[in-house]
């Protein structure tokens, strides 16, 4: 047997090499142990210098991605080739009946001892695996119970977590991209490992000709084996970066799409079926912790706005008794000094007006805090429609706010505009508009009033100069308490003016609209000239 061991192990390669053909090793990766379980075998070596050989034999196999029955298979023909050497020996050659069993008990005994490498192999890398899920687990622990708005929760931890994807798949680097509905593009929003750069600039990409965009778009893991001899589009940074093959999973979240998750190595090659279920693993149990770490934000931060939204009601409620004890005040002592005047005194009408104006005012609140009512409540305002014309409601609202502005209110336009809407509702909308021109305008500088009559529909532009509305600011100005989420001080303005015009122009079935410059803010109604078929 000593003389054939050379061509025991050229046959042996011969026929393992069309079994493991497609795992692409080299001549030395292949006979690996070989050469030395055949010495060991025909009496060359020690057969208890093998174990550990055998161990890293399996270890080696197991990382290239070998099922047990592959490693097994190829002490298997190792076996035939030494049968089949036999059966050509001359009989003065061959080994005696007993040396053949112990021969060939002893290759049963290394698969058997390969067998059981490899199940511990797989208990390990079980157990490994289930201790990166069980870091990825305490890490969004940690996170969800971190104070709001704290710098450690998920969101602040994601590159963490991509280091222990990274450390688990043995990956030169790994990278997280969350979809963004609004903007249907992937977000890099973590990056691990030594080519951060590379990647950074590659994961922004869901066309079908990218990684990114093939990964998202598969149910099943898809690889690059090699980012330089790829057909898909590859940037610059990431084809010098020195990272060669790619994995990549979709992270599933029910029936819609949250992101991907890959991992680089160096090496250029394909992706093991061991791999590629770990990465899976992976991704399933970051999607987990994602969803839950989001739905607890949200918890908390409704929770928050509740609470908020509960103090600033109170608030509210608080300010409102309070500014109505001013006007119910003066009308009471207005009606004790008309008691104690003469019949023919002349402060009765002074008095009198007092009285009316401080009930409009105590009318004016009260209808306010019910039309927040619906607001909240999310019904519209109700309108009494009938024909009216609002150069009639300008020249009033005008008249009206001359008295306390001074002359600074112009109105432009069409002579008439006539329609079908709630006289009432509108006046308070423009009178609303024409005000908040002048408070927040520059001061001493006009507030024009423009109307326009259109085919089917008026327009109404409120316009004043002065320093623009921030953007931040004009995405929420016409909500309700838009001037401020606290609470104001006594006697300031709630921002219910800016709401209760978009709710009057909603009812009309109208819209309205801000447009605020550098020098100038124009406030714009548009309204259907007859608002009775947007009745409920």
């Amino acid at each position: 047997m000593q003389h054939h061991r050379d061509e025991i192990l050229v046959e042996w390669a011969t026929e393992a090499r069309s079994a493991a053909s497609a795992r692409g090793l080299t001549d030395a990766e292949l006979k690996n142990v070989m050469p030395l379980v055949l010495a060991a075998l025909t009496g060359g070596a020690e057969w208890n210098g093998l174990k550990r050989p055998i161990e890293s034999h399996v270890a080696d196999r197991i990382r290239r991605g070998f099922e047990i029955g592959e490693i097994v298979e190829e002490f298997a023909i190792l076996e035939r080739c030494v049968a089949d050497s036999v059966r050509r020996s001359p009989a003065d050659l061959r080994p005696t009946e007993e040396e053949l069993a112990r021969l060939f008990v002893t290759l049963q005994s290394i698969m058997v001892q390969t067998t059981d490498v490899f199940q511990e192999h797989m208990r390990l890398d079980e157990q490994r695996e289930k201790r990166y899920l069980r870091q990825l687990r305490t890490l969004a622990d940690t996170a969800l119970r971190a104070p709001s708005g704290a710098h450690d929760g998920l969101e602040a931890r994601l590159h963490e977590a991509m280091e222990i994807v990274r450390e688990a798949m043995g990956a030169d680097a790994a990278a997280l991209l969350l979809y963004e509905p609004e903007s249907r593009k992937l977000v890099t929003r973590a990056v691990a490992g030594d080519v951060e750069a590379g990647l950074q600039e590659f994961a922004d990409s869901v066309d079908l000709d990218s990684f990114t965009g093939q990964v998202a778009a598969h149910a099943q893991a898809t690889e690059l084996s090699d980012v330089v001899t790829t057909e898909l589009k590859v940037s610059d940074a990431l084809r010098f970066s020195g990272i060669h093959s790619l994995l990549g999973v979709r992270l599933p979240r029910q029936h819609r799409f949250l992101g991907i998750m890959y991992i680089g190595m160096r090496e250029a090659r394909p992706f093991t079926n061991r791999e590629t279920r770990r990465l899976e693993a992976l991704g399933e149990g970051l999607t987990l912790h994602l969803d839950n770490a989001k739905l607890h934000a949200e918890l908390r931060e409704h929770l928050s706005e509740l609470e908020a939204e509960r103090a600033l009601r109170e608030r509210f409620v608080a300010v409102l008794a309070h500014d109505l004890r001013g006007p119910l005040a003066t009308a009471k002592m207005s009606t004790c000094l008309l008691d104690e005047l003469d019949d023919g005194a002349e402060q009765r009408p002074a008095l009198i007006r007092s009285i009316d104006q401080n009930l409009d005012l105590i009318d004016k609140m009260i209808h306010d805090l019910l039309d927040v009512s619906r607001m909240r409540a999310g019904q519209r305002l109700p309108l009494r429609i009938d024909w009216c014309d609002l150069r009639t409601l300008a020249d009033e609202v005008v008249g009206d706010l001359r008295a306390v502005h001074g002359e600074r209110f112009e109105i432009e336009g069409d002579p008439e505009v006539r329609g079908l809407w709630s006289r009432d509702e509108l006046k308070r909308a423009l009178w609303n508009l024409a005000e908040n021109g002048a408070k927040y305008g520059a001061p001493d500088s006009p507030v024009t009033i423009r109307l326009e009559r259109r085919r089917r529909e008026a327009v109404v532009a409120v316009r004043n100069l002065g320093p623009a509305i921030r953007p931040q600011d004009r995405e929420h100005i016409f909500d309700l308490f838009a001037r401020t989420r606290a609470a104001p001080p006594i006697g300031a303005s709630w921002g219910l003016g800016l709401a209760s015009v978009r709710a009057c122009v909603e009812a009309h079935g109208g819209t309205v609209s801000v447009d605020s410059g550098a020098d100038e803010t124009t406030f714009t109604m548009i309204l259907p000239l007859d608002a009775r078929p947007h009745q409920p």
